[in-house]
């Protein structure tokens, strides 16, 4: 690491208490994409934070939460490219926390809170590496963009239209997209990529109104009847039953199963994480790791139907609901999916099944040929030790919306975990990898400023 961004290195750790504090304060802010709740406050904190750095933050105004925009010039031409979002998943059953899931406690040096692993850290560490750079050396060493969207646990539905009127803005040497892997003692990891997703909702209607439950002997019960035709897309293997649904999929090539051996994830954290003893058909070692990361998926995300209250109210539903993700891989386009499942349904005889869309975004992968993602390499690398680099992650993103037309590339880098507990409770962040980060952000910025 060169002398300058050695000073940067010194300056994080003699404030990172100050850092802590305004990572907690995000934390702190609820920002629910799904409901709206403290969207409002949390837009004016990440404004206010932006123009603390001189930025000028520029809101893109929608029919949903606005997109932040903020662009700051450096010594020389290269600009890194941060993409984060503000917005955070519902926080859940309360009773399932063991802290409040906006108390942004801090217990044997992990952070507790909603948002902390998904996005938070990772836009309040690009802010603190920004701010470190501007302390140290009143500059920037190269030019830095915000993006920051409000609406991505909620399927990004503006951001394509975003891209699309403001092609001039993406352009960058390179993205960050949120945050990225690095278990706490293992090797950091890089993602070029990320599955693909369709989200849909499935709605069934079998009478005007809910009937007593004498009538069940001759009255069609709506939850029976789609719990049905849930049973028919995959098998008790896990094995997707529509037809054409792996159609494209293509087997991963021996330089990408090669990564498996080195790869942190642990098959006894995730257990323990979730508090099960084994994985579906028994899975373990590599097999585990390659259905992980290479399998398209069809989960069954929630379902209603029916009196679910406390006590006893004896009916014959007349409505139930479902809602699904479909995590997609190269080679399977989520419209096609799409239509692939309503058309399984129909042969199946639930033509009566509604199956409405709710969001699409199809997977993607970038290359490794470019001078950002060496630098990325060599920075982790030098900081930690060589990475894992995988063409995708196992989770959903945008990237393709910003960076497909253009060719830019992109990459999840960062020090958060697989097991951070993301969208269920209890989700953490351990601060010792989150001050990693910010290093991790000043560095790739050092690296671009040294680029001719």
């Amino acid at each position: 690491m060169n002398d300058r961004v050695k000073k940067v290195f010194e300056y994080i750790e003699e404030h990172q208490q100050e850092y802590i504090s305004k990572f907690q304060e995000f934390v702190r802010q609820p920002s629910i994409a799904a409901n709206g709740h403290g969207i409002p406050e949390m837009i004016q904190l990440v404004e206010d934070s932006l123009k603390s750095l001189g930025a000028q933050p520029v809101l893109f105004e929608n029919d949903g939460n606005p997109i932040i925009y903020a662009e700051m010039k450096g010594e020389n031409e290269h600009t890194f490219g941060f993409y984060d979002h503000y917005d955070v998943q519902p926080e859940g059953d309360h009773a399932l926390w063991e802290d409040d899931p906006y108390g942004a406690v801090i217990r044997d040096g992990v952070m507790y809170g909603r948002g902390c692993a998904d996005n938070k850290n990772g836009l309040a560490a690009k802010l603190c590496a920004v701010d470190a750079w501007q302390k140290v050396y009143k500059s920037l060493p190269c030019g830095v963009k915000f993006f920051v969207e409000g609406e991505e646990e909620v399927g990004s539905p503006h951001l394509e239209s975003f891209a699309k009127e403001h092609p001039d803005l993406l352009t960058c040497d390179g993205f960050n997209w949120e945050t990225g892997t690095k278990e706490v003692g293992g090797a950091p990891e890089i993602a070029l990529g990320s599955k693909g997703m369709l989200y849909v909702e499935f709605h069934v209607k079998t009478a005007d109104n809910d009937g007593h439950s004498r009538f069940a002997p001759i009255l069609e019960n709506a939850a029976w009847r789609l719990l049905r035709a849930l049973a028919t897309i995959k098998d008790e293997n896990d094995h997707i039953l529509i037809e054409g649904f792996y159609d494209g999929v293509k087997e991963p090539g021996e330089d990408v199963l090669a990564n498996l051996k080195n790869d942190n994830l642990k098959e006894e954290d995730v257990k323990n994480l979730f508090g099960v003893d084994r994985f579906i058909n028994g899975l373990t070692g590599e097999e585990m790791l390659k259905k992980y990361y290479f399998t398209p998926t069809a989960n069954i995300c929630g379902m209603s139907s029916g009196y679910t209250e406390k006590g006893q109210k004896a009916i014959v539903p007349c409505r139930a609901d479902a809602k699904m993700d479909f995590r997609l891989v190269p080679g399977q386009e989520p419209d096609r999916i799409f239509e692939l499942l309503r058309a399984h349904l129909d042969r199946h005889g639930f033509s009566d099944v509604e199956v409405e869309k709710l969001s699409v975004m199809p997977a993607y992968s970038t290359s490794q040929d470019s001078p950002f993602f060496g630098i990325v390499k060599n920075v982790l690398t030098e900081m930690f030790e060589e990475p894992v680099v995988h063409n995708m992650m196992t989770g959903t993103t945008p990237m393709p919306v910003f960076c497909k037309e253009q060719n830019i590339p992109v990459a999840t880098f960062g020090c958060s975990s697989e097991t951070a507990g993301i969208h269920a409770p209890n989700e953490h962040q351990h601060i010792q990898s989150w001050v990693d980060e910010i290093k991790v952000m000043a560095a790739v910025m050092g690296g671009l400023g040294d680029l001719q």
